[in-house]
């Protein structure tokens, strides 16, 4: 799948005249975000103008895994999605597949806390003009999000814009409500530092390479930015570019720092904007960062992505959809488990009760709640896709299959029921009927 992509981000490279991006600086693996000429600063209500990197505490293992504990899971996802939806209304558009993007007035506005904060920190030009938000880096299509901090009653997040692999002078420093997620201030400071970027450099490297069309990386057999694990492994689904997590070349990429141990650090990860609102036209499409991908410290190198892999939101009202995508995050649990993905631990919470977890996972065959043999390509409903009702449950009933698009009838890998909590959709039982 990797010369597909290759492919296609070379032919548009041509088509639209842009080969000069093939030359795109990269970081180094290992290395840290690219050092300043410059810095500056800007300032919103409530912020202090600053000619120097206010005091963000590094994204060290014990200071963010000490930070984040002061927020609930929610929060913490909120807070990331709301300021990579309105870094993503700014950034610059490759020309690959699409013009520059309109700025979108409903998404700002739901992302910051009234309009005079986003009237300063976005600014009121037309779409791509330069903002105050981008602290000089006025030309970016990647978004780096640091470790999620404490700050009083606010909270604050590093922010690091890259254009291409190349990123840009001053590290951003956000602040943010913790309860609600909206924006409240936004100040410039100096370089970016590798402590609150943990890992980034591999990152910044391959999906730089990919928006610019970079074809020496992306057509690069030694896969210089992944672990050998991972440039080895193949999904049962196979629909899509594993690294992108498309079919197509992106002309954004964002990331947000999740978690960071000694070996490891964990991001939030998506391939075009993110939002946090839901389409009238699309009401179960996911919003906020919808995959995620893991770096080897060690090696410098990306271990994993989990592509469409972020736990959904229950939404009763539209209970089929939620659960096709909630055992869908499962299955591509599973199938990364050679990577070092807990597939127990991702669908454990979505249990009624730790009892009945244990009762489905030891009684649901050799991968456990799909009852198959091996790791499916596709899980979906079937027969009744709306499931029926009997008192506060749900029964759903699924169907695996071997590849990511069904068989007839007659040849799917596995069938069970799932029965649903109505108003929580909590899995209540898991029971294989082939």
């Amino acid at each position: 799948m990797r010369s597909r992509i290759a492919t296609a981000a070379v032919a548009a490279s041509l088509v639209a005249g842009l080969a000069a991006c093939s030359t795109t600086s990269k970081a180094p693996a290992g290395g840290a975000p690219a050092a300043p000429s410059a810095s500056s600063s800007t300032t919103a209500p409530g912020g202090d103008a600053t000619s120097s990197a206010p005091a963000v505490p590094a994204a060290a293992s014990s200071s963010a895994t000490t930070a984040a504990a002061a927020f609930t899971p929610a929060q913490l996802e909120t807070m990331r999605a709301r300021v990579a939806a309105v870094y993503g209304q700014a950034y610059t558009a490759t020309g690959f597949h699409h013009a520059q993007p309109p700025v979108n007035p409903k998404e700002l506005a739901a992302d910051f806390a009234d309009k005079a904060t986003m009237d300063a920190v976005f600014g009121t030009g037309a779409a791509g003009s330069d903002r105050p938000m981008d602290c000089g880096t006025a030309k970016y299509n990647g978004i780096v999000l640091g470790a999620v901090q404490s700050s009083g009653d606010a909270a604050t997040i590093p922010v690091a814009l890259y254009d291409n692999a190349k990123a840009g002078a001053a590290e951003i420093t956000v602040t943010v409500d913790p309860t609600s997620g909206v924006i409240k201030s936004v100040a410039c400071g100096g370089a970016p530092k590798p402590a609150d970027f943990p890992g980034v450099a591999p990152v910044a490297a391959y999906y730089g390479a990919m928006v610019s069309g970079d074809a020496t990386v992306l057509n690069d057999k030694s896969d210089p930015y992944f672990t050998p694990a991972f440039a080895a492994w193949k999904p049962a689904d196979a629909n899509y570019e594993v690294a992108s997590c498309s079919q197509y070349v992106p002309d954004l990429w964002a990331v947000a720092l999740t978690g960071t141990s000694a070996s490891t650090s964990t991001w939030d990860f998506d391939k075009g904007q993110v939002t946090t609102l839901s389409f009238p036209s699309a009401p179960t499409a996911p919003t906020g960062f919808d995959s995620s991908l893991a770096v080897d410290l060690g090696a410098a190198k990306i271990s994993r992505v989990s592509c469409y892999s972020n736990p959904p939101k229950a939404d009763p009202t539209h209970a089929a959809d939620y659960v096709n995508r909630l055992m869908e995050t499962y299955r591509l649990a599973a199938d990364q488990k050679s990577l070092g993905v807990d597939a127990q631990a991702e669908i454990r919470p979505f249990f009624v009760s730790d009892a009945a977890f244990t009762t489905a996972w030891n009684s649901t065959g050799t991968v456990p709640l799909l009852c198959s043999s091996t790791v499916p390509g596709l899980v979906e409903t079937v027969d009744n896709p709306t499931g029926t009702a009997s008192g506060s449950r749900t029964t759903f009933s699924m169907a695996t299959w071997r590849q990511w698009h069904p068989d007839t009838s007659g040849q799917e890998l596995s069938k069970f029921t799932l029965v649903m909590d109505a108003s929580t959709l909590k899995i209540v039982s898991v029971t294989c009927t082939k």
